[in-house]
């Protein structure tokens, strides 16, 4: 529920306290009615570890969630999933998969040729993709290698930035947008070099040649100082190491209104608005919303400074937006604030040990709990796999919605931020707030791109007085699972979710004695043509500044083989049912035949027998009447081998009045070995020990996942992240050796 703060609670001693009188307030109701009409999902996709081996499956999982509340949601249906290459933007693999109940997984097949480099899956759906989008969040970056042991020499480490001696940048961000003369002000600033990563300085802010005060970084290349500004002077800062270089700070002028947040407790945040050379009373109002959804606005008058409490209780975890608007609703100021850090859920494993056998039953219990300790019900995806081949450079779950998708920029190392084990990380979290801004679409310039059917269409090859399009067959190669659908007056139909479910290629077929085209819209040239109409920024953690390692750990992954060619003889095509549609237009619609006296398309007399491909017979080579005794000459018959027509898979779709199209792609299952039930000495070389997309945690929290170690005598890491119904985010690790 939105609060109205008509008196405000902290009033400075000597003025007057800010009201409006009773009655209603359509500036308020406008304010709290701002926000955009589209309906937005964000999407958000993890891998079954970072580093693979080209020729390997790469497994994957989306969580789709609301994206004013976080909940799972339930308005897209399907998944366009992109795995592109970051160098060269080449799109390697593109297919669509079902979404249940804001939840979808499957599988990439990596070919063996695929070579070695950085690669990117991308993901989109109705609600999360939308033309004239500055920024795109929605990839999980892997790396491919083409071998185990290349990753010896190729795995880096982060290491911590240093002060670059040319192009280093450095910028400073006053507190609410401006420097307010005669009043004390916070300004933050940011240090990175040319590369963009975050390096450490110390510097002086000075007045003319006089220094007024000292400073350095606190984290990241990020820090603050407060100070007086005098109206209308300048004010610079040179940095220790960079002596020859001065960085002016913006005049403080005698007509700005400004904020600074003076306070934050666990229930309420205080804002001090200061307009100090402004005698006449001005309105203002002071408005709080989390990811678009407005919590609480105030609203007084004030004619030098006043301080603004808002409660913040029941607002939901994550960045909270407070904006300062003037009497005409203009923003004149604003600030980012991170709400209840506290309330991430908590997920603890249990019965895990430090060390199992190779081929052990590995027996993980998980337990999920709310910021009070009490069972809280919670949809998790897990993932295990060797160490090797995790790497540091992407985002979670909680970092990702909470962080990363909420502000301007890349974000180095955004799980920082939610990691307990770093006492400075509320500190931190503030100061990246206060210098990378947050994110805001145009809402009259974005537009859907996708939608969760494929928009297709029938037209008549020739012109003419169709009543009505011919009714159309849907069914897959082997017709266990067929639709009928019926297109409009214009020809226009839709494939569905429903239709798409029927296989990862499945056929549309018209029944009618003229020939019609059917056109099916590709949703993948329409991602393309709208991220080249409008290009996206792609939005992922910040490159670490690395240097190679050498791993000395044992790898026991050994060469890969070369990929064999296996060729076969005969037509190849894309898809079973060509076959089976090959079969009949060579056989049933085919009109040669054996003839009573052996020959190919004897006229002494015709059979049902059917001529053999390649074998060799007699024909008449003259024409002749049927039913007639024919005499054998030297003069009217020649050997010819036989072979029957061969047809492109466009000639059999034309000719059985269909065409196909692309479904929802079926993933097969994801192996695990059962040596309860199964005995093996073949050696079991799996690197990624179990991939469970989807576990959901009963009324307790609580959840048992059991897998097999496998034979790789390596340390293994295990990831698990998810969300519960009310829309808190949560993640956390084990590991264990296996010896």
């Amino acid at each position: 529920m939105i609060k109205y703060m008509i008196c405000l609670a902290f009033v400075l001693s000597g003025i007057n306290n800010p009201s409006f009188s009773q009655g209603t307030h359509p500036d308020i109701d406008k304010l709290a009615g701002e926000p955009g009409s589209i309906t937005q999902t964000s999407l958000y996709l993890s891998t079954s570890k970072d580093i693979y081996v080209s020729g390997e499956d790469l497994w994957f999982n989306a969580f789709i969630l609301n994206a004013t509340d976080f909940t799972l949601s339930s308005l897209d249906n399907t998944l366009y999933l992109q795995l592109q290459e970051q160098d060269t933007d080449s799109i390697v693999w593109q297919e669509m998969y079902p979404i249940s109940n804001g939840l979808s997984a499957g599988h990439v097949y990596l070919p063996p040729t695929l070579t070695r480099g950085t690669y990117l899956l991308k993901g989109y759906t109705a609600h999360s993709f939308f033309t004239g989008q500055p920024w795109f969040y929605a990839a999980a970056r892997i790396q491919v290698v083409n071998d185990p042991q290349e990753i010896r020499t190729w795995k880096k480490q982060q290491q911590p930035g240093t002060l670059a001696k040319e192009g280093i940048q450095f910028h400073v961000f006053p507190e609410g947008g401006n420097l307010v003369a005669d009043a004390l002000n916070r300004v933050a600033f940011k240090a990175v070099d040319k590369d963009g990563q975050p390096v450490a300085v110390k510097g002086t802010l000075l007045k003319g040649n006089t220094p007024l005060l000292d400073f350095n970084t606190v984290h990241d290349g990020m820090g603050s100082f407060l100070f007086t500004p005098e109206k209308n002077t300048a004010y610079h800062i040179r940095l220790a190491a960079r002596k020859d270089s001065v960085y002016p700070l913006p005049i403080a002028s005698g007509s700005s209104t400004g904020m600074r947040l003076v306070k934050k407790e666990g229930d309420s945040l205080t804002f001090r608005i200061i307009t100090p050379h402004t005698t006449v009373p001005q309105k203002f109002y002071l408005r709080l919303q989390v990811r678009g959804a407005v919590q609480s606005i105030a609203a007084g008058r004030l004619n030098d400074s006043v301080n603004v409490k808002i409660p913040v209780q029941n607002s939901p975890q994550g960045i909270g937006e407070v904006t300062l608007f003037n009497e005409q609703l203009q923003p004149i100021a604003e600030r980012l604030v991170y709400l209840h850090p506290e309330q991430q859920f908590s997920i603890r494993f249990s019965m895990l040990k430090e060390q199992y056998n190779r081929k052990e039953k590995v027996s993980v219990k998980i337990n999920t709990t709310d910021a009070n300790g009490s069972p809280v019900a919670a949809v998790l995806s897990l993932r295990v796999y060797d160490d090797l081949f995790h790497h540091t450079q992407n985002t979670d779950i909680v970092s990702y919605y909470y962080l990363s998708t909420q502000i301007r920029g890349r974000i180095n190392d955004p799980g920082y931020y939610f990691d307990s084990t770093h006492a400075n990380r509320h500190e931190a979290m503030d100061l990246l707030l206060l210098t990378q801004g947050w994110r805001r679409y145009v809402w009259d310039s974005i537009k859907p791109v996708l939608s969760d059917s494929l928009p297709a269409r029938i037209t008549a090859k020739k012109a003419g007085k169709e009543k009505q399009p011919p009714s159309l067959f849907l069914f897959n190669y082997n017709k266990t699972n067929t639709r009928i659908t019926l297109p409009d007056n214009a020809g226009r139909f839709y494939l569905t979710p429903e239709y798409l479910a029927l296989g990862p290629r499945f056929f549309v077929k018209y029944f009618s004695d003229k020939e019609y085209i059917i056109h099916v819209d590709d949703p993948f040239e329409a991602i393309r043509k709208a991220q080249a109409t409008h290009p996206p920024t792609l939005l992922l953690p910040e490159k670490s500044v690395v240097k190679a390692v050498t791993d000395t750990a044992y790898i026991p992954y050994g060469k890969t083989l070369k990929e064999i060619t296996v060729a076969a003889k005969g037509p190849a095509f894309s898809d079973r049912y060509f076959g089976y549609l090959d079969s009949i237009a060579k056989y049933e619609g085919n009109t040669d035949y054996v003839g009573a006296c052996g020959w190919l398309n004897c006229p002494d007399g015709r059979t049902d027998i059917k001529p053999v491909e390649g074998k060799t017979y007699h024909m008449f080579s003259s024409s002749v009447t049927s039913h007639q005794h024919v005499i054998l000459t030297a003069d009217n018959n020649k050997e010819v081998v036989y072979h029957y027509p061969k047809y492109t898979e466009q000639e059999l779709l034309k000719k059985f009045k269909m065409t196909i199209t692309k479904g929802y792609y079926q993933s097969r299952e994801f192996y695990e070995p059962d040596y309860d039930k199964e005995t093996s000495t073949v050696s079991d070389t799996r690197n990624t020990l179990l991939w469970k997309p989807t576990i959901v945690t009963d009324k307790n929290g609580e959840a048992t996942v059991e897998f097999f170690s496998s034979d790789v005598t390596r340390p293994f890491i295990g990831i698990a992240e998810g969300v519960t119904g009310a829309g808190v985010l949560g993640v956390n690790k084990f590991s264990f050796r296996i010896r």
